[in-house]
């Protein structure tokens, strides 16, 4: 981002283009405003790792240079050790000042030189004078040191009791590799990415050679919790070489207890017991070889609580209960707001409360009413929303707002009751927003999860944001968005089915999506507000075979960078929810439903399939293995698609075998078959019986013109389907 001496240079030279004979780098950062042409000689300092990008740095400074998608329009493609001159227009992209896309010359003057030498440096000097230089830090180490490392993510580390971040693309060679959880030089591209051009500076690594370890033994895993009772846990984790195994836990993160597994190994288990249900728990686990030494971050677990476990799943919309397995789905409809106060009204010590909007009469009521039952509350809310309702609040209740206005800031829909009270606690949460528009119009769930544990862990994360843990807010520790660390549990047991908590941007939400979505054996069915995430759409369509056919609705077709074409273009059966009466608002997705040894799994929560959910807003996502909540989601899918004018015939499976779309029509259906019944086709039969149409399928999917057909009802058939499809034209 420029500085003030930027616009002087600009109001002198408003009504013209400069443009700059060669000169430095630093003086073109300085003198030449956006807008103007310049040139610049510099090494290229990075590659492909970092995608059409590239950065180039000479003795005094560095910029990054941007063709658009490629740089294909030119001779050469410039890669690291290039002595390269350009010429181009300046531009600022989040707060990055850029060469380009506006490229008029691209020389290669030599290649293979050396690279310059990295500035040292802290993390808080990551800052504009440094914009597109190498940069290194040492003795950095990572929060999330022994993750897989996954594209388009942040990552934060530390360094002399300073933070900062690493931004990794998608392109680059460090995805798919273990984060290092040692000490190590930390080397990259210091960059910025801001949405009003202030702050943000991040460093770009640019592959494994820029992450040197200094450590004699390394973690080569994230530490893993598993056997998870109300009074025990195992923790899991691998070092690089062998090493001890120990574990320093407690109830706070001052720890205080130590338990040595007694093994020398790269493989290592501890269990920790004699624990309390319903207790989080502080450890971090460490290794050690000689005098070298690793330990992983202090992360925090949880026990099985004395809850009951029950978990209740709402829905504004309608559902089918005809695929129902052992339970109906509950569609509120209208009731839905009642439905939400009369859980907040059950709290009897506490409520912690954190909305995105809030103008609904009935829930602002059982607000006030726990209140005035002597309920504790905490109000968290989005301040770049109307939030009508929190005025109307009682003026006792406490409120703080997330303030930045990035992204869609604070998108959390939670509510955490009597956490300290196993026998009372719970959390609601979901996609609805407590809005009029979101429960009574909108296609929305909510959960609720009746459990200790849970309830603990989210209260973790509302206090982050709140900064305190008591009843007044502390602005000066108060974290919201890429602020935020990892510090909550992942890993629950709920009324014996195992449940995942994730909160965004910390804790690498698409990642765990982007896991289940590889587990399908059989079904996967979504339902999205916005999908808009590359590597979302590549894992569903990685699944989609003769065996699978993945089936989703998405309400943003249109909007920049929505997956919903590359979807249907790969084979996908999505249907587009844009226009129809009531936004689709969920953000779901089951995998699984039908086959209970096949680990029937729901993701739901309030994080779209985006980016600005994964790295901007805070967000929560809920991953629930259980076969009787899969059904109950099922059972809205089906309902959903109905409403959307959907009908569809499936194998025994799940499996989508023949659909149309929309129903009832006017002049022209959408049809999608398997491919089992290419060369076969389709009867389109009055409601007497009369046969009125044939179509040959020759295509997975086809357009069916139908003006011509009187008004009524229509059924279509093959010779190998048992059942039929009911068709209105209008």
């Amino acid at each position: 981002m420029r500085i003030f001496k930027y616009t002087i240079v600009a109001l002198v030279c408003n009504t013209c283009t400069l443009i700059q004979a060669q000169n430095s780098i630093l003086d073109l950062r300085l003198n030449y405003p956006v807008g103007s042409t310049v040139t610049a000689t510099g090494i290229i300092t990075s590659g492909n790792d970092l995608g059409s990008v590239r950065y180039l740095q000479d003795a005094t400074a560095g910029i990054a240079l941007y063709p658009g998608s490629d740089w294909s329009d030119w001779s050469f493609e410039p890669n690291p050790g290039d002595e390269i001159s350009i010429t181009g227009e300046v531009t600022e992209y989040n707060g990055l000042l850029e060469i380009g896309p506006n490229l008029s010359t691209v020389e290669l003057l030599s290649s293979g030189n050396s690279l310059p030498n990295p500035q040292i440096i802290t993390p808080s000097q990551l800052a504009e004078n440094l914009e597109g230089m190498i940069v290194e830090i040492p003795g950095s180490t990572f929060e999330a040191g022994g993750q897989i490392i996954e594209g388009n993510n942040t990552y934060n580390f530390s360094s002399g009791g300073e933070t900062g971040i690493i931004y990794v693309r998608s392109s680059n060679s460090l995805v798919g590799t273990t984060l290092n959880g040692c000490e190590m030089d930390l080397r990259g591209i210091c960059s910025q990415f801001s949405f009003d051009g202030f702050g943000g500076y991040q460093l770009l690594p640019r592959g494994a050679a820029d992450m040197v370890s200094t450590s004699g033994i390394c973690l080569t895993s994230d530490v893993v919790q598993s056997n998870i009772t109300t009074n025990s846990f195992d923790l899991t984790w691998s070092t690089d070489i062998e090493g001890s195994s120990i574990v320093e836990w407690g109830t706070t993160p001052d720890l205080g207890n130590t338990t040595d597994g007694g093994m020398v190994s790269t493989d290592h288990t501890v269990t920790l017991t004699g624990l309390e249900p319903g207790v989080l728990y502080y450890a971090r686990v460490y290794s050690s070889s000689g005098s070298e030494e690793v330990y992983s971050p202090t992360r925090v677990y949880a026990t099985v609580s004395s809850s009951s476990g029950d978990i209740h799943v709402y829905f504004t919309g309608s559902v089918d209960h005809s695929v129902a397995t052992e339970e109906l789905a509950m569609s509120l409809g209208t009731n839905t707001n009642d439905t939400i106060a009369a859980w907040i009204t059950s709290a009897q010590h506490t409520l912690d409360l954190a909305f995105y909007n809030l103008n609904n009469v009935a829930i602002e009521d059982a607000i006030n009413t726990a209140a005035a039952n002597g309920v504790e509350i905490r109000y968290i809310a989005e301040a770049s929303n109307a939030n009508i309702g929190v005025g109307n609040l009682d003026s006792s209740i406490p409120v703080h707002y997330r303030m930045d206005g990035e992204g869609s800031g604070m998108h959390n829909k939670i509510v955490i009751a009597d956490a300290d009270y196993p026998e009372s606690a719970f959390v609601l949460t979901g996609s609805t927003n407590m809005t009029t528009g979101n429960l009574n119009t909108d296609k929305n769930n909510v959960i609720v999860l009746e459990d200790q544990s849970i309830a603990r862990g989210y209260r973790l994360e509302f206090n982050e944001m709140w900064g305190s843990d008591g009843m007044v807010p502390d602005d000066s520790n108060s974290k919201f968005g890429p602020d935020k660390s990892i510090n909550t549990p992942k890993k629950f047991i709920i009324g014996g089915s195992p449940v995942e908590l994730y909160f965004s941007p910390s804790d690498g939400t698409t990642s765990a999506i982007r896991k289940t979505i590889e587990t399908t054996d059989y079904s996967m069915f979504f339902a999205l507000l916005a999908f808009t995430r590359d590597d979302l759409a590549d894992a569903i369509i990685a699944e989609t075979s003769f065996f699978v056919t993945p089936t989703g609705a998405i309400e943003e077709e249109n909007v920049t960078g929505s997956e919903f074409t590359t979807l249907l273009d790969a084979g996908v059966e999505v249907y587009s929810h844009q226009g129809i009466s009531g936004s689709l608002h969920h953000k779901y997705a089951v995998v699984d439903h039908v086959e209970p040894l096949s680990d029937p799994t729901v993701i739901t929560g309030s994080h779209n399939w985006s980016s600005s959910a994964e790295n901007t807003n805070d967000e929560n996502t809920l991953f629930i293995h259980d076969a009787r909540v899969a059904n109950l989601y099922y059972q809205e899918f089906k309902g959903l698609l109905q409403s959307m004018g959907v009908d569809s015939v499936e194998d025994e499976e799940g499996k989508l075998i023949l659909s149309i779309y929309p129903n009832p029509a006017t002049s022209r259906v959408f049809m999608e078959v398997d491919e089992k019944l290419l060369g076969e086709m389709i009867s389109i039969k009055d409601i007497s019986g009369r046969e009125v149409m044939q179509i040959l399928l020759n295509n997975i999917r086809s357009t069916i013109e139908i003006s011509h057909l009187n008004s009524g009802i229509y059924f279509l058939s093959t010779t190998s389907l048992s059942e039929s499809l009911r068709l209105s034209v209008q």
